[in-house]
C-alpha cells in the first residue's frame, strides 16, 4: 500500500511540473528572435517583394498589383540589346511603394539632385527580362504604369522622376525624366483615381525606381544644413539613416560622409524624425530621434536593441 501511494505521489508531481510547463509556454511564448548577417541583409529580408508577371511579347498584357497599380504592356513591345525584335515570353520584374515606412524598408529616397526633398505620389521598379538578358523598348512602344492616387487630393504639380539603381555606379538621387537620362518619360493625371506614368526607356536598360513627384512643394521653405551625429561606431552596427517628414509623404536617405551625416538641403520649420537602423551580432538596433529643422542644426543619435516587430510598429507610426 505504501509503494502505491509513493508511486501515485510521483505521478502527480510529474503531472504538476509538466502542467507548469505547458501553461508557461502556452502564456508566454518566446520573444521573437531576428538573425541578420548586416544591414543589407535586413533590407533583403524586409523590402518589398518582388513580383513577376509572364506574357508573350506578341500579345503584351494587362496586370494589376495588389497595391492596385495597373500594368500595361503593349504588343510587341520589346526590342533585344542588339535591337532585334523580342518574340516568346517576356516576364516583367516589379514593385511598387505607396506609404513612407515601406520607402525606408526599401532604402529608397525622395531626394532630387541639386534640388532637395521631394514629396512623393508613389514609386515603381520595372525591369523586363527575357531569360537572363534584359530587353529594352521597341521603337514608338510605351509601358503604362497608373498609380493610383489612393485618395488623397490630386497635385497637379506631380511629375516622373527616375531612380538609376541598375547603373555601375548606381545612382541613388532621382533625376526629372525631361533630362538627358530619359528623354522620352511623360506623367499625366487621368482621372481623379490614378495618375498615368508613360514609361519608354530607348536606352535598353529597364531597371530603374520611377517616382511621381512634386519637386516644388519644398520651395517655400529656406534650406540649411542638418547633421547628424552617431554616437556609435556606424562600421561596428552598418548603420543606415532617414529623415522621415511629418505630414508630407517624402523621405531623405542620408549619405554618410565620415564622421557624421549630412544634409544641405533641409527645409527649416519642419518637424520630421531621424530613423536609424543597423545590425550587430545578428542582432537589429534602431533609434528614431524626432527633430524640428532649425538653421545648421545637428543632432546625436544612439542606436538601442530592437526587433523587426519592433522596428515596423514604430516606423508605421510616423504619420
Amino acid at each position: 500500500m505504501k509503494k502505491q501511494i509513493t508511486i501515485l505521489a510521483i505521478l502527480l508531481l510529474f503531472a504538476a511540473v509538466y502542467s507548469c510547463k505547458r501553461d508557461k509556454t502556452t502564456e508566454d511564448p518566446p520573444a521573437q528572435t531576428d538573425n541578420y548577417t548586416s544591414t543589407a541583409n535586413f533590407f533583403a529580408v524586409n523590402a518589398t517583394p518582388m513580383q513577376t508577371y509572364t506574357f508573350d511579347a506578341a500579345t503584351g498584357g494587362v496586370f494589376t498589383t495588389a497595391k492596385g497599380t495597373v500594368i500595361t504592356v503593349p504588343a510587341n513591345a520589346f526590342k533585344t540589346q542588339t535591337g532585334g525584335a523580342v518574340t516568346g515570353n517576356v516576364t516583367i520584374q516589379f514593385k511598387d511603394v505607396y506609404k513612407k515606412s515601406d520607402m525606408v524598408l526599401n532604402n529608397l529616397t525622395t531626394h532630387c539632385r541639386n534640388v532637395g526633398p521631394m514629396k512623393s505620389a508613389g514609386m515603381f521598379y520595372i525591369k523586363a527580362m527575357q531569360g537572363a538578358n534584359v530587353v529594352g523598348m521597341a521603337p514608338s512602344k510605351n509601358i503604362t504604369v497608373a498609380m493610383p492616387v489612393n485618395g488623397v487630393p490630386i497635385d497637379a504639380q506631380m511629375l516622373p522622376f527616375v531612380l538609376k539603381t541598375d547603373t555601375v555606379p548606381p545612382v541613388w538621387d532621382f533625376s526629372p525624366v525631361d533630362s538627358v537620362v530619359i528623354p522620352v518619360d511623360t506623367g499625366d493625371w487621368l482621372s481623379t483615381s490614378y495618375m498615368y506614368h508613360f514609361y519608354n526607356n530607348s536606352t535598353n536598360n529597364l531597371g530603374n525606381w520611377n517616382n511621381n513627384d512634386n519637386a516644388t512643394y519644398f520651395s517655400a521653405y529656406s534650406k540649411s544644413n542638418i547633421t547628424l551625429n552617431p554616437l556609435d561606431n556606424i562600421t561596428d552596427f552598418g548603420t543606415q539613416l532617414y529623415l522621415v517628414f511629418t505630414g508630407v509623404n517624402s523621405i531623405i536617405y542620408m549619405h554618410y560622409l565620415a564622421p557624421n551625416f549630412p544634409y544641405n538641403y533641409a527645409p527649416i520649420g519642419l518637424p520630421c524624425t531621424a530613423v536609424a537602423v543597423g545590425v550587430k551580432d545578428g542582432k537589429l538596433y534602431s533609434s528614431f530621434t524626432p527633430i524640428t529643422i532649425s538653421s545648421n542644426l545637428t543632432v546625436n543619435f544612439s542606436l538601442s536593441e530592437t526587433t523587426t516587430d519592433e522596428f515596423k510598429t514604430q516606423l508605421l507610426a510616423l504619420l
